[in-house]
């Protein structure tokens, strides 16, 4: 008989917390901080389980955030050799809860642990030494050749056939609410990541190597396949860790976005890639690629920093970078970290201005943090400058936890908050952000000879239009000067060249004020009645 797999996140339900310290959401609930009901929730899944079971050779079922309840229920249904669980370090208490029932009552059943909460193994604390001796594998790395290998010996199954990836959409909702605003198809192009950052958990996860999952020609297949079985989606998101590193994949890339179907289309990805990777590419290869938004780690605006930590992706003149992608309409996404030893008080407050000056789409501040694994969580820790109440099960982002040499971490973590608060007071919410970038790029496109520019400013007429009105009604609750002055000067501009759009949207706009309010109201009752707060969807998936 073939073998049963089980793959499964920690059981929920997790804690209820207040949104900085959010443990399931790590990416929008940062990237909108303080932007009251434009503030996004993303629902993502547990992109990699589906992965790993889309791509072995046995039945397999997925769980996403079950209760113990609900965990317990399916394990004793029966037929699992292998349960496989992937966690954060922040979830290890659950994964400890799972593994003393698993071996209490299902002694048989070998238990593989996987993702970025193996971190906690690479040094000796509690929670890692007891579940060390609770689990038969522990999967550092890069989890579907583990897989494969355990397969193959264990059942003699051959596990070589072309690697497929069919991943559920990412769904962006209103603040605290399941009310969808996008969606986004999720694609995965490679695992890793070569640049080596001090800091970085990618970099200590993979032992500073880039695992290819595919080429440029095999990730646009995907991508194909994908935007054919969600037609009404317009966007995509491609993790790799810097995607235009490898130019030649982008380029085979491009090549097959160019004569698809998905050209005319308006659809735009998101993807992550570093300013050194970025000035390799003209702008009009950003678009000839499909790009949209590009998650760029800004890490620090000072150069004495930038050397003195290291680095290397930071190369380049980022105001003139970020100016000119605006400028084309492409989105930002920018992370600065506060907290280098390099970084002085006052230095670290120069970043902080510059980096509001910067004016990202979206943004991420966060104190430098310590992950096990990584040369920073070395290097401090033969400084003894790891924190004494330490505890890995407890370790949020947002959180210091080593000391800092140059200022304490409530000063740190003020400086962190006050540049979220300063971020929307001078640039607006992300809705105005964006319109502002997606006209901006129309007005410089739209008389260029360049049939693909040409299509861009096209595809950016259409894209305005929904975004708009949430642009236009978000003077109603942000107030700040600067962002008053640059809607003004925006909306200017619309006006003359969609006269009609911006009289729809005076006539709407208090009706969909009062229905934003209304939303927001709501997302906040909901998450303070429920005792549970706001929990990630429950979900189980079978792949035959």
């Amino acid at each position: 008989m073939k073998p049963k797999i089980l793959f499964t996140s920690p059981c929920g339900p997790y804690a209820k917390l207040p949104v900085d310290k959010d443990p399931i959401d790590y990416f929008y609930y940062r990237n909108t901080f303080k932007q009251k009901m434009f503030q996004l929730r993303a629902f993502q899944s547990w992109h990699s389980l589906h992965f790993m079971a889309q791509n072995i050779p046995v039945a397999s079922i997925v769980l996403e955030n079950p209760t113990m309840k609900e965990f317990r229920k399916e394990i004793n249904s029966g037929g699992y050799e292998i349960v496989a669980i992937g966690f954060t370090a922040l979830l290890s208490k659950k994964v400890l809860e799972m593994a003393r029932w698993l071996k209490l009552s299902h002694p048989s059943i070998e238990i593989i642990l996987g993702g970025y909460g193996t971190a906690i193994f690479k040094e000796s604390f509690e929670i890692s030494n007891e579940l060390k001796n609770l689990v038969d594998y522990i999967c550092y790395g890069e989890g579907l050749s583990f897989m494969k290998t355990i397969i193959s010996k264990k059942w003699s199954i051959s596990t070589h056939f072309p690697l497929k990836q069919d991943l559920i959409p990412a769904k962006n909702s209103f603040f605290r609410t399941h009310i969808e605003l996008f969606k986004q198809i999720v694609l995965v192009g490679g695992l890793g990541c070569t640049t080596g950052c001090s800091f970085c958990a990618t970099s200590g996860q993979f032992n500073q190597q880039y695992i290819p999952l595919f080429t440029g020609k095999e990730l646009f297949k995907s991508l194909l396949e994908q935007s054919k079985k969600y037609p009404k989606i317009q966007s995509a998101i491609i993790y790799q860790e810097d995607f235009l590193l490898n130019r030649p994949q982008v380029l085979e890339f491009i090549e097959c976005f160019k004569s698809s179907e998905l050209r005319g289309r308006p659809f735009l990805l998101t993807i992550f890639a570093s300013i050194k990777s970025i000035v390799n590419f003209k702008i009009d290869e950003l678009i000839e690629c499909g790009i949209g938004t590009i998650f760029i780690g800004v890490e620090s605006l000072s150069e004495d920093v930038i050397l003195k930590e290291g680095l290397t992706k930071r190369k380049g003149e980022i105001h003139v970078i970020i100016e000119q992608l605006h400028n084309y309409g492409i989105n930002t996404l920018g992370s600065l970290v506060i907290g280098w030893d390099s970084q002085t008080e006052e230095i670290a407050q120069a970043d902080s201005q510059k980096f509001i000056s910067l004016n990202p789409t979206f943004y991420q501040v966060i104190p430098l943090h310590l992950v096990p694994g990584t040369k920073l969580w070395e290097t401090m820790k033969k400084e003894g400058r790891i924190s004494d109440d330490y505890k890995v099960e407890l370790d949020g982002i947002t959180e210091f936890n080593f000391e800092a040499k140059n200022y304490s971490h409530s000063d740190a973590r003020d400086l962190v908050f006050t540049t979220y608060s300063e971020l929307v007071t001078e640039g607006g919410p992300w809705p105005f952000r964006m319109f502002e970038n997606l006209l901006k790029g129309y007005m410089n496109l739209k008389e260029k000879e360049d049939p693909t520019l040409l299509n861009r400013a096209s595809i950016y007429k259409s894209l305005i239009s929904p975004v708009f009105i949430l642009a236009f009604t978000s003077r109603f609750f942000f107030f700040g000067k600067q962002f008053r002055k640059k809607w003004g000067h925006s909306m200017t501009h619309f006006r003359k060249n969609f006269p009609w759009l911006f009289t729809t949207a005076i006539v709407l706009s208090p009706i969909v004020t009062m229905l934003l309010a209304c939303i927001y109201i709501y997302g906040n009752l909901l998450y303070y009645i429920n005792p549970k707060g706001d929990q990630p969807d429950y979900m189980r998936v079978q792949y035959d």
